[in-house]
């Protein structure tokens, strides 16, 4: 009984997925959480509303428009500055309001004294590598001791584990990806909430007129509280669809998504095509609108409309043209061969424990196909560690040394008559005591690696 116990552990910290872990309860703030989305979700045109999930419903809000209109002077002048950074701002702005994710207030109603209204400061990102311009809400902003990210319920955490939804990904030999378009944006908020999502911001973009009051219809990217809504409305949709919808759309909603990511293999063409149409009606009901579609099956891609597809599948002749690399959850998946691919670009790094920790984190592997690879680096940095050298000693000629070293013990031992397996024991024992009295000095991270390399091939002579 003891060892099936002990099985059983072994088990759970091996497999973070597992069925036989006992469940994790709610903290009272996630439960609180989930009886306001519970209580107050109903779709509204279309799209899922909840409340903002206040810690404490009665909370009186102080007028914070001063704090709005001074951010948006250090806004102004960077719009000014940088004229590319203007446009691209003044585009995302446009679209928030065509597709009324955002309303201008009436100015009838910017004259009213409300008890709650909060104004919320705007700045301007860049994604890293997608260049493409996202603006963000600064929902921690502080007037007189008062954040709104504070007094809102993060909620549970509802979204899939990483690992699950990527191994379940390539489970099956047809698979599938689709991305929901812009899904933080489709739950809405009651207009009761949208007052203390207010922002000012110029009409047309136009920098010469004045600030105008505009408010958020939708729950706002920058809530803390924006993830776990987002999350209990696609799987509401799913859940309120049981009955009605395909059973293999309704689990894939519940188990096959990574945030807005849809992640799914079927055994033939036929299953992956009727799949594909039952996701894109099951999500819609709840205004979730699936597109970026991705498979590895040429068939299936021929039955998905070509604005649907992904960027990379659209102008492609699907009779001729090989599949592309598509990226997805970080990692890269090969289309044509069905196969994960990985591009590691090193930067040269000081050969110093931090220098190795800085590459080996750099290497994004979340199912840990490159751990054979990474394993020379992180056994480097343990003996590092074993040490205890300081993190910023650089230590360049320190195996170059070793290889030194070992060569010359290597011919020393050959010529000593003995065995294979005696003269491999005694070059560990002759490598152990030289190392021991060896003192470091001054590596680049490439000739760390290359001196390695050379040293595991000696031992195995």
């Amino acid at each position: 009984m003891e060892e099936e116990q002990m099985l059983l552990l072994q088990y759970n910290i091996d497999f973070p997925e597992r069925s036989c872990e006992e469940k994790e309860e709610m903290s009272q703030k996630n439960i609180k959480f989930m009886c306001i989305a519970s209580d107050t979700a109903s779709l509204v045109n279309g799209h899922y509303c909840i409340n903002l999930p206040f810690r404490d419903e009665t909370l009186k809000v102080p007028n914070n428009r001063c704090v709005a209109e001074q951010r948006a002077i250090g806004i102004k002048r960077k719009l000014t500055k940088y004229p590319t950074f203007h446009e691209d701002y003044k585009i995302f702005m446009k679209d928030i309001l065509d597709t009324a994710y955002a309303i201008k207030v009436p100015t009838e109603q910017q004259t009213l004294e409300k008890e709650r209204v909060w104004y919320i400061p705007h700045h301007g990102a860049y994604h890293p590598k997608k260049n493409k311009i996202r603006v963000v809400f600064d929902c921690t902003a502080t007037y007189q001791g008062f954040p709104l990210n504070e007094q809102l319920l993060k909620g549970p955490d509802l979204t899939n584990t990483l690992i699950g939804v990527l191994t379940r990904f390539r489970d099956e030999p047809i698979a599938l990806m689709a991305d929901i378009k812009s899904m933080f944006y489709q739950v809405k908020v009651p207009d009761e909430d949208t007052d203390l999502l207010c922002f000012l911001w110029w009409p047309e973009g136009n920098l010469n007129n004045g600030l105008e009051e505009y408010k958020m219809t939708v729950h706002l990217f920058g809530a803390t509280s924006l993830p776990s809504c987002a999350s209990y409305a696609l799987r509401r949709t799913a859940e309120d669809a049981r009955d009605t919808a395909p059973e293999e759309a309704d689990n894939t909603v519940l188990h096959n998504f990574y945030v807005d990511d849809c992640l799914k293999s079927v055994d033939t063409e036929e299953q992956a095509i009727k799949l594909a149409k039952g996701l894109q009606a099951l999500c819609l009901k709840g205004g979730f609108y699936l597109t970026k579609w991705i498979s590895n099956s040429r068939t299936v891609l021929l039955s998905i409309p070509e604005e649907d597809r992904a960027i990379d599948q659209k102008d492609l002749d699907l009779n001729h043209d090989l599949l592309p690399v598509e990226r997805d959850l970080g990692v890269q998946w090969c289309t044509q061969t069905d196969s994960f691919k990985f591009q590691v670009k090193l930067q040269d790094k000081p050969a110093t424990r931090h220098g190795i920790l800085s590459v080996v984190s750099s290497i994004y592997d979340p199912l840990g196909f490159l751990a054979p690879v990474i394993l020379l680096a992180k056994l480097i940095l343990r003996e590092l560690c074993k040490e205890k050298y300081a993190w910023n000693k650089d230590f360049k000629e320190v195996l170059m040394h070793l290889k030194e070293e070992r060569k010359a013990i290597q011919y020393t031992v050959s010529q000593s008559g003995h065995s294979p397996e005696r003269q491999k024991t005694l070059i560990t024992e002759h490598m152990k005591e030289y190392k021991s009295t060896m003192r470091l000095k001054p590596l680049s991270l490439n000739d760390l690696f290359k001196a390695e390399d050379e040293l595991l091939r000696l031992s195995q002579l």
